[in-house]
C-alpha cells in the first residue's frame, strides 16, 4: 500500500532534551506537505499532549495535539480497556495521573505519600511501617524525576502482595544534551521488578499498544507507515513486529557501532537528512 504516514520518536530523532535535533523542523514541512501524515510515537509518560504540543512549538515542529500518541495518552484508555475494576497506584509525573483520571479513578504515589505526611524528607523507621497496609491491584510506574526510597517501597510491597507491575517503557536510559544519558524509566522499572521477583509488563514500544491507539484513532493501518527511530531495542523492534519498514537515525543514544546491520525491513542512516533523501520528500 502507498505510504501515507510517518511515525517518529521523538528523544534522540526530534530532539535531544531542550534542543532540537536538525533537520527535523524542515523535514516536518516537508513530509506534510507531501501529504503525509507525521505522527510522534513516544515511550515518554511524563508529558501529556498539551505539553508535548508546547515543546513542539518552542522547537518550530508542525504537530497538532492529534498527532502525539505517547504512553501518558495511550495509559488511560489501556487501563480502562483492561483492567476497568482495579485498584491502580501510579508513580510518575502529575500529567499522567491527571490523563488518567480523564478515563477512571487512579491512586497518586505522590497523593498517598503526603496524606501520610511522609514526603520532602529522608525515609524513617515509622514511615515504613507505613506500607503496611498497601494493598493494590497494579502498579503503573512513569518517569519519575521525584522517585525516593519510599516511592519504590510502595511500589515493591504492593507488588510483592500481587500487584500486577506495568511500566510506561522499558528504556533504561535517558537523552540529553552533552553526550550524556539519564537513568530512564526502566531503571526504575527494573529495580521494582528485581526487589519483587516479577516480570513487568510494558505499554511502549516495543510493544505494539501505542501503535493500536494509533490505528484506532487516525483510521491508518501499519501497512501505510514507517517508523523513524534511534533506538534499535525498542523502535526497531515494534516497528518489526509490526511489519513496518524502519529508518533509524545516529542522532540518539545509541553509538553507531551498536547499530544492527541493515536488512529488507531498515536501514542505518546518520540524521533525518538522508531519510528525506530515501523517502524523496
Amino acid at each position: 500500500m502507498p505510504l501515507k504516514a510517518i511515525l517518529f520518536d521523538a528523544d534522540g530523532v526530534l530532539w535531544r532534551g531542550a534542543d532540537v535535533i536538525h533537520p527535523a523542523p524542515e523535514f516536518i514541512r516537508r513530509a506534510q506537505a507531501a501529504g503525509l501524515k507525521t505522527l510522534i510515537v513516544s515511550n515518554n509518560a511524563g508529558p501529556n499532549r498539551e505539553a508535548y504540543c508546547d515543546k513542539c512549538r518552542r522547537l518550530d515542529l508542525a504537530f497538532a495535539p492529534t498527532d502525539i500518541f505517547s504512553v501518558n495518552h495511550l495509559a488511560g484508555p489501556y487501563l480502562q480497556a483492561n483492567w476497568p475494576d482495579a485498584r491502580v497506584l501510579v508513580i510518575g509525573s502529575p500529567m499522567l495521573t491527571g490523563s488518567i483520571r480523564q478515563h477512571r479513578p487512579v491512586d497518586s504515589a505522590d497523593e498517598w505519600l503526603a496524606q501520610r505526611g511522609a514526603t520532602g524528607r529522608p525515609a524513617t523507621p515509622d514511615d515504613l511501617k507505613l506500607l503496611a497496609d498497601v494493598d493494590y491491584d497494579a502498579v503503573l510506574i512513569g518517569i519519575d524525576v521525584t522517585v525516593n526510597y519510599l516511592k519504590l517501597g510502595l511500589a515493591g510491597v504492593a507488588v510483592q502482595r500481587g500487584a500486577r507491575l506495568i511500566g510506561a517503557n522499558p528504556d533504561y536510559t535517558f537523552p540529553v544534551p552533552g553526550g550524556v544519558v539519564l537513568p530512564g524509566n526502566g531503571s526504575i522499572v527494573s529495580l521494582v521488578a528485581g526487589v519483587s521477583g516479577v516480570e513487568p509488563l510494558y505499554l511502549g514500544k516495543p510493544s505494539l499498544f501505542l501503535l493500536e491507539q494509533i490505528e484506532a484513532e487516525t483510521g491508518l493501518t501499519r501497512t501505510e507507515m514507517v517508523m523513524i527511530g534511534d533506538r534499535p531495542e525498542t523502535d526497531y523492534d515494534f516497528a518489526r513486529a509490526a511489519g513496518m519498514y524502519t529508518y533509524l537515525v545516529e542522532t540518539g543514544v545509541t553509538p553507531p557501532e551498536q547499530m544492527p546491520v541493515a536488512g529488507d525491513d531498515m536501514v542505518v542512516l546518520p540524521t533525518l537528512a538522508e531519510v528525506a533523501q530515501r523517502l524523496g520528500i
